[in-house]
């Protein structure tokens, strides 16, 4: 387990970030924190390249979930058979690998305050083919706010713990 840090500098906030290598290389989840120890990123490396599912993070509130193809940096291009979504036919796409990475597959985005779905993408080799965007009523809310009023944790009860029987061994 590594752990990285960087200061604030040249308008960009302080950060660290934690995980690990292999053979110099970034690989499996690492992790990234705010200056203020506030996680807002978990991302999936391969060969030092985002390969697989990120998570991002508000204020330690889950904002977004996706996925990214990581290219392979030892060749010039990479090669991938996608299926057209409108002919359904496989198409072979041919791409630099200087670009290091590309959405693929399912993105979500949530609403921080509340963690509703607010919008969903889909990319094949970094190109979006489907987007649709969610949107609530306010009769939605008010549900949303009822039940959230009945949660355990948003009663106003204070809490009191059991009473301990002592046990005398004399």
């Amino acid at each position: 387990m590594w752990v990285l840090t960087a200061p604030a500098r040249m308008g960009e906030p302080a950060f660290t970030e934690f995980g690990l290598f292999d053979h110099g290389n970034k690989a499996g989840v690492w992790y990234k924190m705010d200056g203020a120890g506030q996680l807002t990123s978990s991302e999936t490396f391969r060969n030092n390249v985002l390969d697989g599912e990120a998570k991002y993070y508000e204020n330690g509130r889950l904002t977004c979930i996706g996925y990214y193809r990581g290219l392979n940096p030892q060749y010039p291009f990479d090669t991938f058979y996608v299926t057209d979504p409108v002919t359904h036919k496989e198409i072979r796409r041919i791409i630099p690998t200087e670009r290091s990475s590309l959405k693929h597959g399912t993105w979500r985005f949530y609403d921080a305050d509340n963690g509703r779905l607010i919008r969903e993408e889909d990319y094949q080799v970094d190109e979006l083919v489907y987007h649709k965007d969610y949107s609530y009523t306010k009769e939605d809310s008010l549900k949303y706010a009822k039940r959230a009023t009945q949660l355990p944790h948003n009663k106003k009860k204070t809490y009191t713990p059991p009473v301990v029987k002592q046990v005398s061994y004399n």
